[in-house]
Formats: structure tokens, C-alpha cells, sequence
């Protein structure tokens, strides 16, 4: 991988290197946050994998959408990394809705609603 140098000056200590562009970064760039959303990556914000599988469904969708848009145009290296990744999301998206089906996040307990209904009653009551 070949990084990009800063340009010569005093601005340029201040200026991070930044890789090339390419067609595999933009890949990467739709695919890291489909696998941390599965909880295949941890988050870097946290260092925590916490599955959301809406927002994981929606970048493989964009991912998807990559595949279609630029079938063709590509030559074989990039066409095999967008399906690798790709697959890799998937499976990451299958076996993360089969731990939830499995193991539910505990949710915060919430009355029923006949006891929600009886707190009502008794609140009624103490006011009267």
C-alpha cells in the first residue's frame, strides 16, 4: 500500500498522511460498518461488538448497491474483493441474527400491562 506524503512547508507536520484512494477503500469504507453493526468487529469507538442489525442491513445493502452499479467496470482483483467483503458481511448478518434468536438482549423488566393497569387503579384510589 502506498501512502500519500504531505506537501513540503510548514502546514505539512500538521497534515496526516492519508492513503491512497482506490477502489478497495470505498469498499472498506461501506464494508467495516456493516461488521461492526453485525458485531463481527468490535466498535473502535467503545472497543464493545453491540449488534444493530438495521444499520448492518442497510450497508450491505449499499454494498449491494456497489456491486450492481459497477458490474463490468471492474477489472478481476476488485470484482473478487467487493465479493469477498460482501460475503463476509452477509454471513457476518446471518450469524448475528441467529445469536439474537438464540440469546434476546435483556430488555429493562417493564410491568404488564394488567400491573401497569392495577398502579393506575391505585394511584386513582390515593388521589380520591
Amino acid at each position: 500500500m502506498t501512502e500519500r506524503q504531505p506537501d513540503e512547508g510548514p502546514a505539512a507536520d500538521q497534515q496526516p498522511l492519508q492513503p491512497e484512494p482506490h477502489f478497495a477503500r470505498i469498499v472498506e469504507t461501506l464494508a467495516v460498518p456493516a461488521l461492526i453493526w453485525t458485531g463481527y468487529l468490535a466498535n473502535p469507538a467503545d472497543k464493545e461488538a453491540k449488534p444493530d442489525l438495521d444499520l448492518a442491513k442497510y450497508q450491505i445493502s449499499l454494498l449491494e448497491v456497489l456491486e450492481q452499479k459497477t458490474k463490468g467496470n471492474l477489472d478481476k482483483g476488485e470484482e473478487n474483493f467487493l465479493a469477498d467483503m460482501l460475503s463476509t458481511a452477509r454471513l457476518a448478518y446471518v450469524r448475528a441474527s441467529a445469536r439474537l434468536a438464540e440469546h434476546p438482549p435483556k430488555q429493562e423488566s417493564q410491568p404488564a400491562p394488567s400491573e401497569e393497569k392495577e398502579g393506575q387503579e391505585k394511584q386513582s384510589e390515593k388521589k380520591d
